[in-house]
């Protein structure tokens, strides 16, 4: 499997990236985001890289970061999601506002995307606001305090209880102060979200 490419930028196209590794021309399908980031043609550039492999084509896919791939990989498991319409997302809003978009189930943001109707947009709130909690390196797109391992930890243990992560944040965002132990910071913050 192709997971990085590292070479000479030969083309660019708002859908598609042509590099050359050693001496090897790969042409990597791209978003509109991804597009916007490559540098000058003959510059040296680096695609993080996802291969799609199915009955009649193989298909190299070329990301800017591995946030952008992650968040592809995540797409692309909605039912109604393919390839184009993942990359089609990612080019339509920025990374922080489609991942803001799922996780505050905001269909008339998401329905903005090319191809995307009401019913898709609710299909991808539906099946990944939940997951998006545990999104490696997405969680400081989202406003949520990447660097503390004390409140993810807090905010980990109430989502995998069932809370909606907008119900959680403010709960623990109220214990940030004071950051008791663990265990005694989530039965605070359970009894905060029972009231």
């Amino acid at each position: 499997m192709i997971g990085r490419l590292r070479g000479e930028l030969i083309q660019k196209l708002p859908n598609l990236a042509l590099i050359e590794c050693g001496g090897v021309g790969y042409a990597s399908a791209i978003s509109l985001s991804t597009y916007g980031l490559l540098p000058e043609v003959g510059s040296t550039v680096v695609l993080h890289t996802e291969l799609l492999v199915r009955e009649n084509e193989i298909a190299l896919l070329g990301f800017s970061t591995t946030q952008e791939r992650e968040l592809y990989r995540m797409l692309v498991k909605v039912d109604g999601v393919g390839p184009k319409l993942a990359l089609a997302a990612l080019g339509a809003l920025s990374l922080e506002d489609l991942v803001q978009a799922i996780r505050g189930r905001e269909v008339k943001v998401l329905t903005r995307i090319p191809g995307v109707g009401k019913k898709t947009a609710e299909k991808m709130c539906f099946e990944l606001s939940e997951k998006m909690g545990g999104l490696s390196g997405l969680d400081g797109l989202s406003g949520v305090p990447s660097g503390d391992p004390w409140e993810e930890s807090l905010r980990s243990a109430l989502t995998n209880l069932g809370f909606k992560e907008d119900v959680v944040l403010p709960v623990v965002a109220e214990q940030r102060a004071s950051k008791p132990p663990l265990a005694e910071a989530i039965r605070l913050a359970l009894k905060a979200l029972q009231r």
